[in-house]
Formats: C-alpha cells, structure tokens, sequence
C-alpha cells in the first residue's frame, strides 16, 4: 500500500503529535507500506527523511517532500495553506491512501475522491461544536476510508456524531520496546542522571506547564517531602519552574532526547501522570498520552488520576494506582503506599510491564494497515 502521510507542523519540532506522527509512519513502513511524508517548506534547510528518522530515534524506511508554504511562520494560515496545497501534490493523489491527522487536511481531502483516513485523540466536534457539520459531511464523503481514534472515549464521540461503527477503529498508541532492551540496575541509572541513591524519586516526563496539572504535582510534592519529585521535560522558565523553586524536593530537568528519557523512567521508584482536572476540563476528557506507553513499558508502579479513558489501560491496584483527579492529598497518599509497601510496588510494576507487551507501534500499524484494507476493498 502506498500511503502519503499528510502533517501540516514543520520538523522537527518537541510536540507529542510530531512524534506520534514519525513512531506512526515508521511502523507503517515496518509492516511493509510504501510511506510518503508530505510536511510544509519552512525553510531554505528542510530536514531529510535521514535526520528526521534520527531526530526521532524511529527505524523505517519513508520519503518525504515539502510543500511551498510562504505562510509557514504562522500556525492557522500555514495549516489551511497546507491542507489545500500539499493534499493536490500528484505523489499525493497517486498514493492508494492519503492519511492526516491534521483536520483542515482532513476537510480538504473530503472536497476530493482520493481514498482518505484521519487519525486524531481529540473529540474535536465536542470541544468546539461549530465544527460539527464539517466533521460530519468529511467523515460521510464517498472517500473517506475510517478514523483511527486513540481511545474507546474518543471512539464513542464521533459514533455519537453519526459515523458509522465500520468506520471507526480504536487504536492506543505504543512504545518502541527498543528503547528498553537494556535495563541497567537502577543505582547505576541513578549515578549516570545525578539522581539520589538514598531517596525515593518520583519521575513526570513530558511538557511541564499547568495545563498538565503541574500545581497538583507540586501540591503533592508539598506533602511528601521525603521523595525527589523530577519533572523531565522544562523548555524555558515558564510559571511551573518558578514555582519549582520553592520546593526544595523538586528537580526541574530541561527536555531531554527519548533515549534518555527511558533511562529516567527506568531509574524511578514511582511514575506520575498528574491526578489533575484541567484535562478534562480543556478537551472533555484526558487523552491517553503518550508518556503513558512508555511508563508502562518502564515496568515501574504509576501513579495516574482515576478518569475514563485511563480506565482503558490501567486498572486499580493492578497495574496502577488510580486517584481522585485534583486531589494532592489523594495522590500523596498513594505514593506513600508505593513507597512504604514495596510488594505492592513490585507487583503494579510487573504487571505494568505485562500490559505493555501488547501495545507497540508494529503491532498498532498492523492492526490500523488491516483496516485500512478491509476499508479500501469495500
């Protein structure tokens, strides 16, 4: 199958989506498919499918090629330019599957008869319901092949919207298992990432900003002044850095490449997804992020708010510990647990590990490549 990915976000870049977009495209072209990478032209030096391949730290072989876009330096006009220039390329429309996650691309692509899927984590048409009809007259085009949703959640949004059951598919994202071939003892991870020896530590990664619930975390930290807590991920010196400062059992790393990453996964006692409402309150719901894949492919006990879609993956006292979101105290006291019981530790972490054996990205892009051509034969 030849499918021409269509991304509408100059790369590299630091976002979560630009990841998934690569780990995606990657696997595709793993599972044997013909991947064309379609970006916008934001500069004289566009990276190679080579450096953005290393950049990303994905194995796979895929082509990729630029779409003029003199609006590149501005997101909304550089997005519509994109969604109207690049998905009328002809290695676009000789593809046998244009795929986006982008929906300007997406109501673009629904103006023509090119086969087209769209993949997205977001209940778009909830959050902002002047959306609705377009969202509904793309996803009812003649060529619209299916969606390929991130949780069951999101899933029964666009159902409840009127896209028919055949054509949706819920796919959670993965991890690359390579990434954690190699597992040193934990003390020797902790010297190698001048972390303490003698204390627990409790590892967030990923953007630190309060629209991840970083103010949870710091309540939490306020309560457990025994643990390091170590938010990997800083960009800057935004509010949360600043009001890091104040906790003197909170270390602020700067973004760090996603083979270290693992390493601080691997070296914590307990890993964090902030127990925090703001998700739900920005979006309508969590959204199953990434750093979730990788926790549970870390094999260490988490800690994680008590909320629908991460009810999909985790389940209390199983492989995770699930707290009322908004509460430090809650979270707080589940920590304590993990810490002063290490059998239950033990335990959430084994089975962690255990539940992310099935959730790679190879196995994802088979499951999402068998669909698609279940899709195209009808």
């Amino acid at each position: 199958m030849k499918i021409a990915y269509v991304f509408d976000r100059p790369l590299p870049a630091r976002e979560t989506d630009s990841e998934q977009a690569l780990q995606t495209l990657a696997a595709f072209s793993r599972q044997g498919a013909e991947v064309l990478l379609v970006l916008p032209g934001a500069s004289e030096r566009n990276s190679s499918a080579e450096e953005l391949a290393a950049h990303y730290q994905v194995k796979g072989r895929f082509d990729v090629m630029y779409a003029d876009n003199p609006v590149a330096a501005w997101s909304s006009a550089r997005k519509l330019w994109h969604a109207n220039v690049a998905t009328r390329l002809a290695a676009v429309q000789s593809a046998d599957l244009v795929y986006t996650r982008n929906f300007p691309s997406l109501f673009a692509l629904a103006r023509g008869t090119r086969p087209f899927a769209y993949e997205t984590y977001r209940p778009w048409p909830d959050q902002f319901r002047v959306l609705r009809w377009p969202f509904r007259a793309a996803m009812s085009a003649p060529a619209f092949v299916g969606a390929i949703l991130h949780s069951q959640f999101t899933r029964d949004r666009y159902h409840a919207l009127g896209v028919p059951d055949e054509r949706l598919l819920v796919a959670h994202n993965g991890h690359d298992p390579e990434r954690f071939r190699e597992r040193p003892a934990q003390g020797e991870l902790r010297r190698s990432l001048d972390l303490p020896l003698d204390r627990p530590v409790v590892v967030y990664t990923g953007h630190i900003n309060l629209t991840k619930g970083m103010d949870v975390v710091l309540g939490m930290a306020r309560r457990m002044p025994r643990a390091l807590f170590v938010l990997v991920g800083s960009e800057g010196h935004g509010v949360v850095e600043r009001l890091a400062r104040r906790h003197a059992n909170v270390k602020v790393v700067a973004w760090q490449p996603f083979g270290t990453v693992a390493r601080y996964l691997m070296a914590a006692d307990v890993l964090l997804q902030p127990p925090s409402r703001v998700p739900l309150k920005l979006i309508g719901n969590t959204v199953l992020p990434m750093k979730l894949f990788l926790y549970l492919a870390a094999g260490r006990p988490i800690v994680a708010p008590d909320l629908p879609d991460m009810r999909e993956l985790l389940i209390h006292d199983h492989n995770a510990l699930l707290v009322p979101p908004g509460s430090d105290e809650g979270g707080a006291h589940a920590l304590g647990r993990l810490l002063d019981e290490p059998e239950l530790a033990e335990r959430l972490g084994r089975a962690a590990l255990a539940t992310s054996e099935r959730l790679t990205w190879d196995a994802r892009a088979r499951r999402i490549l068998e669909f698609l051509e279940r899709r195209l034969a009808r």
